[in-house]
């Protein structure tokens, strides 16, 4: 039972959380951006070039196109902020506060699905081809990659006794003393296919088809701009980090190791957390789109659904036979 001036931390906690995991999901952002051009041998923009960005767009003129549905239209970018953030919000609290909320994996694979949709919905709403055949391509791409990220957090599930529960998750690492990922083989396939997963659920090139700037014209976001358009480039950088962490609280939970120290606590353990997320943010996110050109509708759509069976099928063999 908590006492009063816990649970007046745990409220403040709770309310300072959500502009935290915006400002840290558009650091994020900023490392990426800058990791991304030194690879390329230029300098790269400003660390917090994404914070002037949104700034930028915060003080433009709303626009709605007249043959909008201007109800999704508008309604679109701030519901998918909302969800994306939402959902970092509960495994980076259940990290924070150790709090035991039940089911809350269902509930966070919910709302971070809902920012890849709200942004199809709201560029189908905007009334140009370019943002109906934008949709169109979404809808393929999250066909490919929903069900093996789905079916990868049931096996998940399953070691941990059938838990959907964060907590539970963490307890059964850190009773491992290792994550989830090295104690066991059929994770292990498990956690390759989540991750593989990401690059496609975030949307950047090689699989960036949906948006795919030089056939379509930024397809689904054609015709957002100032601050819809904020809105839905805030989405996208919260819903990487919001990915990124959820793959290292499920399978890479490197706190479980220091268990036993003396000084272990909570905000060592989401500081790991977050160093592990962004190393997981640099091999989804920021190599592939250094590395690989867009893919076509058709190759993404047989490589995510090939190389994920096969991933999936080798955890299904080494859960069979106790691996």
């Amino acid at each position: 039972m908590m006492n009063t001036v816990d649970l007046a931390i745990t409220v403040i906690l709770i309310v300072v959380s959500f502009p935290l995991i915006v400002a840290i999901s558009l650091i994020f952002a900023g490392i990426d951006r800058k990791l991304h051009a030194r690879m390329q041998n230029r300098i790269g923009p400003p660390l917090l070039q994404p914070f002037y960005d949104l700034i930028k767009l915060f003080g433009k003129e709303r626009i709605i196109p007249n043959n909008a549905i201007s109800s999704i239209f508008t309604i679109a970018p701030i519901i998918a902020v909302v969800c994306s953030v939402l959902g970092a919000m509960i495994p980076f609290l259940s990290i924070l506060l150790r709090v035991n909320f039940m089911g809350d994996l269902i509930l966070v694979l919910y709302l971070l699905a809902m920012p890849s949709l709200m942004i199809m919905f709201g560029g189908s709403s905007s009334g140009n081809p370019f943002g109906t055949l934008g949709f169109s391509r979404a809808v393929v791409m999250l066909m490919s990659y929903e069900v093996p990220m789905i079916i990868s957090i049931g096996f998940v599930s399953f070691k941990t006794g059938f838990s959907v529960t964060s907590y539970d998750i963490l307890v059964a690492q850190e009773t491992a003393g290792m994550p989830l990922a090295f104690s066991n083989l059929s994770i292990a396939f498990a956690a390759a296919t989540f991750i593989f997963c990401i690059p496609a659920a975030v949307g950047v090139v090689p699989f960036d088809i949906s948006e795919a700037k030089t056939e379509i014209v930024h397809g689904t976001l054609i015709e957002y701009g100032g601050p819809y358009l904020a809105l839905m480039k805030l989405a996208k950088s919260v819903l990487a980090f919001s990915l990124t962490f959820l793959s290292t609280m499920l399978f890479l939970y490197f706190p479980a190791y220091f268990n036993g120290f003396p000084d272990y606590n909570t905000w060592f353990n989401l500081f790991v957390s977050l160093l592990i997320a962004l190393l997981v943010m640099f091999f989804t996110v920021t190599l592939p789109r250094t590395l690989f050109a867009r893919l076509k509708i058709g190759q993404a759509f047989k490589l995510y659904w090939a190389i994920p069976i096969i991933l999936l099928t080798l955890s299904a063999v080494s859960l069979i036979m106790g691996l």
